[in-house]
């Protein structure tokens, strides 16, 4: 079936000015571009006509770093992202408890930020006087923090004489019982315990949540979950139900199980395809917990916590690189960021042969060495501006303003030739990409020596996604014979990125099929 797109501004992702016109697209895919000045082409008998009415069009906006399934299943559980203290969370539960539906019978939820609570960090005790015996479990906005309460860490048989796990940390009170926050490794200790959501839940979660992104403008996503959220997302797709793009990541725990079966990065298809190996090597500055080469400024005798051994992250990357996976190295503070940069440079001669395109994780403090490196072994930086609404003031308290010069340097590494990626982290942060480029444009004001053009950071949220998915060639621009996927917007942010403020999402196509449309 063709469909023609017309009287719109196209954005191809290959010049910077819009192309006034009309797009033609069959079946899947683009057909042809015709000039205003031309005749519109005559369509087949069941062909459609759709007026953008002079609107902005751009190839279809990718989240390059998600985590969806926990995303869309926060979309059925408590949200802390608006609470300004311990006491408006607290409310939060109380008020919801009785609706909020449990899976495996937890509460489960996220979004607490004690950076800025009066209060300090939350205990089990305060949580336990709302939630009474039913077991909770509430992530920080970072992801590396738990709150629990202590039916949940009875559950877990967390108590006085638990050791405390390599790379993870159970803050505890003055006689040494668990104070109801874990962090890192030690989340584990809750997370493994926790019943997986039944295949219908997972699937009625991501229903929702593509849903919501739908709304928002995004094609597809990166993510980076278990086999439960692959198995929802492949019976989707047999069912015809995904209305977006997936390239899912392998979590290091299940690398054995996915080399047993023979995965590689790349086997899938335009709309499921598997991507890299999930690896940890540290935990967030929100928590305190990135791995620094120098001490923290906020506190001169800690350096964060490294979250796997040098020695075992050499081993397992080998491993991975050597049976063709690419590598997905999370790494925050600029310890790691080294360790994930001199890992790869010793493996480049298997990663040549495999095409693979390695990427790091938030990259988020770098020393000019490794934005140097990065750029020379073509490693995808894979960053998300947005979390500065918060970062940008902890970077100053934790890391200081020298060593802060080099936090999200976007602008550095697009110059050291790095094809940079841009993301959300949702449900860390919110997954509108309006917000991702609007931080990626400004930055808040402070540092702007690392901001990018507004063109630069839509290149970073369309081709830069499909480039690190190994589908440049079918996506990522308007050209034809590429995938239909489109984003529209009421307004041109391009010329003027202040109109990210307000600009609407006029309607989202995906591989020619208005799955949004106003």
């Amino acid at each position: 079936m063709q469909k023609l797109f017309f009287n719109g501004q196209f954005y191809d992702g290959v010049r910077e000015e819009p192309r006034r016109g009309n797009l033609l697209v069959e079946g899947e895919r683009i057909k042809g571009f015709f000039d205003s000045r031309e005749l519109q082409p005559n369509l087949d008998q069941k062909g459609e006509k759709i007026d953008l009415e002079g609107a902005i069009v751009t190839p279809g906006l990718i989240d390059g770093h998600t985590h969806f399934m926990m995303f869309s299943q926060q979309l059925l559980s408590f949200r802390f992202s608006h609470c300004k203290s311990l006491q408006e969370a607290l409310d939060v539960v109380a008020a919801g408890i009785k609706e909020n539906p449990r899976i495996g019978g937890w509460l489960l939820g996220g979004g607490w930020d004690h950076n800025f609570w009066p209060e300090g960090l939350p205990d089990r005790q305060v949580l336990d006087k709302v939630t009474g015996d039913i077991p909770a479990a509430f992530f920080s906005k970072d992801h590396h923090s738990l709150w629990v309460n202590s039916a949940a860490l009875e559950r877990a048989g967390i108590g006085p004489d638990t050791p405390t796990p390599a790379g993870g940390e159970i803050v505890r009170e003055e006689d040494g019982r668990p104070a109801g926050v874990l962090m890192e490794n030690a989340n584990d200790l809750i997370l493994e315990i926790i019943p997986p959501p039944s295949l219908e839940v997972a699937v009625e979660a991501l229903e929702k949540g593509m849903e919501n992104a739908a709304s928002l403008g995004l094609t597809g996503v990166h993510t980076f979950e278990g086999f439960r959220a692959l198995q929802a997302l492949q019976q989707m797709q047999r069912q015809g139900r995904l209305k977006m793009r997936f390239l899912m990541g392998i979590p290091t725990p299940q690398l054995e199980a996915a080399l047993e079966v023979g995965l590689s990065s790349g086997i899938g298809n335009e709309y499921l395809r598997l991507g890299h190996l999930k690896m940890f090597l540290d935990g967030a500055l929100g928590s305190q917990t990135a791995a620094m080469i120098e001490p923290y400024t906020s506190n001169p005798d800690y350096r964060g916590i490294p979250t796997m051994e040098e020695d075992e992250f050499s081993r397992i990357a080998k491993k991975a690189i050597d049976h063709g996976l690419g590598l997905a190295i999370h790494a925050i503070g600029d310890r790691v960021n080294r360790l994930a940069v001199d890992v790869l440079e010793k493996n480049q001669e298997q990663t040549r042969y495999y095409n693979l395109r390695h990427r790091i994780e938030h990259a988020q403090l770098l020393q000019p060495r490794e934005i140097k490196k990065i750029g020379e072994l073509q490693i995808i930086p894979s960053m998300q501006p947005v979390h500065l609404k918060s970062d940008q003031e902890l970077i100053e308290r934790h890391w200081g303003e020298e060593r802060g010069r080099w936090a999200y340097a976007c602008r550095s590494l697009l110059d050291s030739g790095a094809q940079l990626v841009l993301g959300t982290d949702a449900p860390v942060e919110t997954i509108d990409p309006r917000e991702g480029l609007y931080y990626a444009i400004f930055r808040r004001g402070q540092n702007m020596e690392e901001a990018i053009t507004a063109h630069q950071a839509l290149r970073a949220y369309t081709y830069g996604p499909a480039y690190a998915a190994g589908e440049e060639k079918i996506k990522g621009t308007l050209e034809k014979g590429k995938l239909a996927d489109m984003t529209v917007f009421s307004s041109d942010f391009l010329q003027d990125p202040e109109q990210l403020k307000n600009v609407e999402i006029l309607g989202t196509v995906v591989g020619g099929e208005l799955v949004y449309w106003r």
